[in-house]
């Protein structure tokens, strides 16, 4: 007893899977069309292996050569993904005309910028149903790692979200600088509320302009591994243990009414991250208001003015 086709369909939706486009034939009768029933089979010796439909013309374009390549496409190709799904309206040579293709040892077509393309040749045909598993030797990869693959997943278009060595350092080098920002900032000779209002401007001052990059590295930071983190977090607890011992040495002087000043350290810095949110032209009004705001939350007498 098996389950329908629709809760087959239905299951299936859910399987995540990259995006390729499967090639075959010599320039002139080439074929070509997007697939994500493609497998790693052996790595010794390497073989993958790709199921077609039989009605598919890239069926017969395989059958007729000796060799058929798989292209692994990039996140931003999905264009060439409908291409070669018939989404476009092309058909045979007519879908070569998106992408730019160069031609394998073999004769067959190879997308020169994917994520990856596997150049194999036929080692075996096994029929089922309706489709034939194609199993190729791959005699030659091409790879791009640092890029991410298109993927499909519940009807549509999807892709991996990882966090990028060069994100975490970019957003790590602005946490330093706001770090040393605060140092000479807490040298002066000014008040409590001077220096917490000083603290506040630096932080925005320094992040506002970066809020893309800011996005970029709240988005992709729950998918970093503790470590690379690692330089990140201790940047930021200095950041961090220099406001409370602010807020306190504030709470001391009578300047500031916090009974707690590490969770008023916590609920600035939280105020202060907020800045991701803002339009992607933070206006300098937004800066002033919000500086203003941290001082009223903290302040033990009245508003702050604004400078």
């Amino acid at each position: 007893m098996t389950v329908s086709q629709d809760d087959f369909r239905i299951g299936m939706r859910q399987l995540a899977a990259a995006v390729n486009v499967i090639t075959a034939g010599a320039p002139g009768a080439r074929a070509g069309m997007t697939a994500t029933a493609v497998m790693s089979l052996t790595a010794e010796p390497p073989q993958l292996g790709v199921a077609v439909n039989r009605s598919n013309a890239s069926h017969a374009a395989i059958t007729a050569g000796d060799g058929f390549v798989v292209n692994v496409l990039r996140r931003d190709q999905h264009e060439i993904a409908s291409a070669f799904a018939g989404g476009k309206g092309a058909k045979g040579e007519e879908r070569f005309a998106y992408g730019a293709w160069r031609t394998s040892g073999r004769g067959a077509p190879v997308l020169s910028d994917s994520a990856a393309s596997f150049e194999c040749s036929l080692a075996q045909s096994i029929e089922f149903s309706t489709h034939t598993l194609f199993v190729g030797l791959v005699e030659a990869v091409s790879v791009m790692p640092d890029e991410q693959p298109l993927l499909f997943m519940n009807g549509t278009w999807a892709s991996l979200v990882r966090a990028k060595s060069e994100q975490i350092a970019a957003y790590e080098a602005v946490v330093g600088e706001v770090d040393q920002a605060l140092d000479r900032t807490m040298k002066t000779s000014g008040s409590a509320t001077d220096q917490l209002g000083d603290f506040a401007r630096v932080f925005i001052d320094l992040n506002a302009p970066r809020v893309d990059l800011l996005r970029e590295f709240y988005s992709h930071e729950n998918f970093a591994a503790a470590d690379e983190l690692q330089g990140v977090n201790e940047r930021k607890r200095n950041v961090e243990d220099k406001l409370r011992a602010l807020l306190k040495r504030g709470k001391e002087s009578g300047e500031f009414d916090v009974d707690d000043p590490d969770m008023a350290a916590n609920a600035i810095i939280g105020m202060l991250n907020s800045i991701h949110r803002w339009p992607r032209r933070a206006h300098q009004r937004d800066a002033e208001l919000l500086s203003r705001g941290i001082l009223k939350f903290v302040s033990a007498t009245r508003e702050p003015e604004a400078r």
